[in-house]
């Protein structure tokens, strides 16, 4: 059975191999050489994750919602991998399991309950002793968020695997700032309008919209692979443009704007 550690190395090797085989061709040398660079640190993760050495602590944790209505979310996640979905309790804003612990600071600002979230700090050679053995599964982070306040989430990932599955949340603002990463969002099915902001380096990200929902989106891709649902979000005279049919009228419906550098992104 994979550990997450090695997942997250093979999405390295994956990324640096498709943006090498995508577009080579027309790549500058640095480019090329990046690309080659996240092959090669890809295998040493998926090689280290078999060598010893302890594990940082997983610790359980979960913030009350204290009556909050909305909640922006600030969530700072490095190496590893990051799993979000619905599901916390009546009550809570979040529950989870955090590898390398929560550092979690909250503020109130009337109705609106702001979290920023952080591996707690720890000493450099704890974590770089973890990274370095390939133990990036020592910072898996998973949790479950409230889907009964609107949400504003900011994610900063690095290199990592991230599953944001945000179906059944009333997400309204989400903004992902990722490098070299795969990337998987599902986007709510119920919330009206959701607006998706995505800036992206060496990275692999898919969104997926659910049936039912419209959806505009602005592809701003450098030397990225694209790929969009033409059938169900045709392209508009605009260059790098696509909406539904019914986008203006939609009782739930998204906007998705993307600038990536090199990798891909599809959208379904």
């Amino acid at each position: 059975m994979l550990r997450g550690s090695q997942i997250g190395g093979i999405i390295l090797v994956c990324v640096g191999a498709l943006t090498l085989l995508g577009v080579v061709t027309s790549l500058p040398v640095v480019a090329i050489l990046f690309a080659a660079a996240l092959i090669g640190v890809g295998i040493w993760i998926i090689s280290g994750a078999a060598r010893g050495g302890a594990d940082l602590p997983r610790e359980q944790a979960a913030i009350p919602l204290d009556g909050a209505t909305e909640a922006a979310l600030k969530i700072r996640h490095g190496a590893g991998r990051l799993a979000i979905g619905a599901g916390a309790g009546i009550g809570d804003l979040l529950s989870g399991t955090f590898g390398g612990g929560l550092d979690a600071r909250t503020t109130r600002d009337g109705a609106v309950l702001r979290v920023d979230m952080r591996i707690k700090e720890r000493r450099v050679g704890d974590l770089a002793g973890s990274v370095l053995r390939g133990k990036f599964d020592s910072l898996d982070w998973d949790m479950v968020l409230s889907p009964l306040v609107t949400l504003d989430l900011e994610l900063e990932t690095g290199a990592s695997e991230s599953r944001i599955v945000l179906t059944d949340l009333k997400a309204r603002d989400v903004r992902l700032k990722t490098g070299a990463s795969a990337t998987t969002i599902d986007l709510p099915e119920a919330a009206g309008l959701t607006r998706l902001w995505v800036d992206s380096g060496a990275a692999s990200v898919k969104v997926r919209v659910p049936g039912g929902v419209a959806a505009r989106i602005r592809l701003r891709a450098a030397l990225a692979g694209t790929r969009v649902d033409a059938v169900r979000f045709p392209r508009r005279g605009e260059a790098q443009v696509y909406e539904s049919a019914d986008f203006e009228t939609a009782a739930n419906r998204v906007e998705i704007d993307v600038d990536t550098g090199v990798g891909s992104i599809e959208i379904s």
